[in-house]
Formats: structure tokens, C-alpha cells, sequence
């Protein structure tokens, strides 16, 4: 994928190269052969879907890598990171893969971008996929900053984090937790990096709809960090968060693209298969308009994660306005497909056997991680307000 400025004109290529296109293929490939759906199915009842060979797998060809330096055991594809990982992330969608992908990366580019040289070192088992990461965002797991509600009280060596964090992606497994916290001497929101199992760190696995991940409410109890612990300076604090969820938004939105593109693939094939009255169910006029419809929301939700992909990776302009459309579009869009794919199933489609229901699970938690559609809308609306001149009389 590629964007540049022609004759005062945007133009973009929405096409992967050939590099990107191998990954993809090779990612599909192993995914078939050792971690398809029905191998994710059968985990369904235990008590952690994780694989972790499966994982660290998976990090040797790239999906944990992208956004670690190459002299930090890392390296992308090409010189767009983020677009070639969400070339991984449709893959893993299609397979609703429990790993924790996203968090995993936004650690991993915290990290990169704003960690000192000490906590750069992380980085290289991060790559490996020896090491997972989480991100403790809010009290109630949404994006809005209001809710963090993990506490940072300044000691003599470091600081205290009291609080807890729910809707925790990946913090089931031991690894390295990226908290947001709210400084109690009211200088604002900091990030620390801090690895669990520690003394004052306790989870608790979250009984919810989506069945494939586990999520988890981190609770700290007087959980003692050092100072070398804080990542970025506190005037980063902002940025870090935008990127982070920047990030999280783009390879969600993929993931979503990925699953959808395989639901409608199924639902299309269902309707060939399917006779009714004599005929396949899809040579119906009114089935035919649903399909069609199906396949004009999934080519947006495509233009909408392609292209904020491609504006945070080149640092376009608008940036912050393709990652709010993307994030306000996408994730509706995925539950709209997984209603629809279920309705032109009919009633097989209702049924525990079926996998349908196991991406409606999915698609309704996505909705609410890393900010609803309300959410990414009112950002967009500020964003655009700022970016209109006011005319005064």
C-alpha cells in the first residue's frame, strides 16, 4: 500500500505488494494447518484459550515483530509496520485467533517509541514471542481517560499504584502490563511498565461474551514500582495514549475485516447450497439484494482500515480522522455482517454447532474495546470542529 500527493491530490493503492501478500498467505497457511477455528473451538470451556507455542509460532513470522526495532530482534516486512500487520490481523480474524495480538503490539510500540534504553530490552522477547503484553486502560474498559482508575501515589523510591483495570486483553498470562494511571498529585495521566506476577497484583478472569478471549479486572493493592518503571516523559503521556489507541483501533478494525470476510465468503457459499422451492436459496431476488448488500459494507470497512493504516503509518494529516472513521464504522459494520450472516443462515445458524454465533460473540465485544462507535464519533466531530475556521461577522 502506498500514498502520496499527486497534482494536489490524495491518491492511494490499496494493493499489498508481493512481500505483504506472502506473509499473508504464509500466515493463512499455518493458521489451517495448526490453529483453525476448530482447534480454537475445542478450548472454548477451559480455563485459558492461549496457546503459547502457538504464539511464539506465530512471532516467527512477524506478528509480534513489526513494531520492534531490527537491532532489538524485530523488523517489518517493508517500511510500513503497521499495513503489514494488518494484513496478519484479517488472517487471525478469520480464525478468531484468542491470542492477545493488539495489546501485544501497542506494548511493543510504547515501547519502541517512548521506552528508555532499560526498558527497550523487553522489546527483544516481546519479538520472540516469549513474552505477551496487556494494557490496563480504564476502571470500566472503555477509552475515555475519565475512567482510569489505577491511582499513582509518588513515593521515596518510585511509586504506588492502587486500582484496578478492567476488560484487560492477555493480563491471564504472565507477562508485562502497560498501566494507565491517574498521578495522584494531580499531574495527570502516566504509563508504567510492570511485570506480573508481582507482590499487590491480583486478576480476576471476567465471565463475558466473547467466548474465544479471555479477559481479565487487574486489581493493584499497593503495588510498588520504581521510578524506572514510568514510561515516557509526562508530557508524552497524551501521545502515548493517542498511539496506543491509534493502534489498537487499526489492527481491531482488521481483525473485524478478516472475520467478516470469511463470514460473508460462508454465507455466500450457504446460499448456493441451500435449495428451497426447488433452487438454491441465492437465486432469490430478496436474498440476492442481502448478499450484494453484505459485500458493499465489507469492501467500506476495508477502504476505512486500509486507509487509516496507511495515514498513521505515513503520518498523513488527517490521521486522527481516519482512525475516528475507522473506529466509529468498522466495528458496527463486523456485528452487522455477523446479524445477517446469522438471519440468511436461518435456523442451523442458531444452533451451538454453528460458528456463526462465536463471531456475533465476537463482533458485540468489539464494539465497546478500545471505544464504541459513539465514542469515535464525538472524537471525530472535536477533531473536525477544530480543523474548521469560524467565519466571524
Amino acid at each position: 500500500m502506498r500514498g502520496g500527493n499527486c497534482e494536489q491530490r490524495l491518491v492511494v493503492n490499496f494493493a499489498f505488494g508481493e512481500e505483504q501478500l506472502l506473509l499473508r498467505a504464509t500466515t493463512r497457511r499455518f493458521l489451517d494447518e495448526q490453529h483453525a477455528l476448530a482447534r480454537v473451538r475445542a478450548a472454548l470451556e477451559a480455563d485459558e484459550t492461549f496457546n503459547a507455542d502457538i504464539w511464539r509460532e506465530g512471532a516467527k513470522l512477524g506478528w509480534t515483530a513489526m513494531l520492534v526495532p531490527p537491532e532489538l530482534d524485530g523488523g517489518s516486512v517493508t517500511d510500513q509496520p503497521l499495513v503489514d500487520l494488518v494484513g496478519i490481523a484479517e488472517e487471525l480474524g478469520r480464525v478468531l485467533s484468542p491470542g492477545p495480538f493488539v495489546p501485544t503490539n501497542i506494548v511493543a510500540d510504547a515501547i519502541t517509541t517512548y521506552g528508555s534504553d532499560a526498558q527497550r530490552k523487553e522489546l527483544p522477547g516481546i519479538a520472540s514471542g516469549d513474552q505477551v503484553a496487556a494494557w490496563c486502560l480504564t476502571e470500566d474498559g472503555s477509552a475515555d481517560l475519565s475512567a482510569v482508575g489505577v491511582e499513582a501515589t509518588r513515593t521515596t523510591s518510585g511509586f504506588r499504584l492502587d486500582g484496578l483495570a478492567s476488560s484487560v486483553h492477555g493480563a491471564t498470562i504472565p507477562g508485562l502490563l502497560l498501566v494507565t494511571a491517574r498521578l495522584a498529585d494531580g499531574g495527570g495521566i502516566a504509563h508504567f511498565l510492570v511485570r506480573q506476577p508481582a507482590v499487590g497484583i491480583s486478576s480476576r478472569l471476567l465471565v463475558g461474551l466473547d467466548l474465544t478471549r479471555r479477559l481479565a479486572e487487574v486489581r493493584f493493592d499497593g503495588t510498588t514500582v520504581s521510578g524506572d518503571s514510568l514510561l515516557g516523559r509526562p508530557d508524552q503521556s497524551v501521545d502515548l495514549t493517542e498511539q496506543g489507541l491509534a493502534i489498537a483501533t487499526v489492527l481491531q478494525a482488521a481483525e473485524g475485516v478478516g472475520a467478516s470476510d470469511h463470514l460473508v465468503d460462508a454465507t455466500v457459499q450457504y446460499a448456493k447450497d441451500r435449495m428451497q422451492f426447488g433452487r438454491p436459496i441465492g437465486s432469490f431476488q430478496a436474498i440476492k439484494h442481502r448478499l450484494a448488500d453484505l459485500h458493499i459494507t465489507l469492501e467500506g470497512m476495508r477502504a476505512a482500515t486500509y486507509y487509516a493504516a496507511l495515514a498513521v503509518d505515513d503520518k498523513f494529516d488527517d490521521a486522527t480522522e481516519a482512525v475516528t472513521v475507522a473506529g466509529s464504522y468498522v466495528s458496527d459494520a463486523f456485528a452487522y455482517i455477523c446479524g445477517e450472516a446469522l438471519q440468511l443462515h436461518g435456523g442451523i445458524g442458531f444452533t451451538w454447532e454453528h460458528d456463526i454465533h462465536l463471531f456475533v460473540r465476537r463482533a458485540k465485544v468489539n464494539q465497546v474495546m478500545y471505544g464504541d462507535g459513539s465514542w469515535h464519533r464525538e472524537r471525530l466531530c472535536r477533531v473536525l470542529e477544530q480543523d474548521t475556521p469560524v467565519e466571524v461577522p
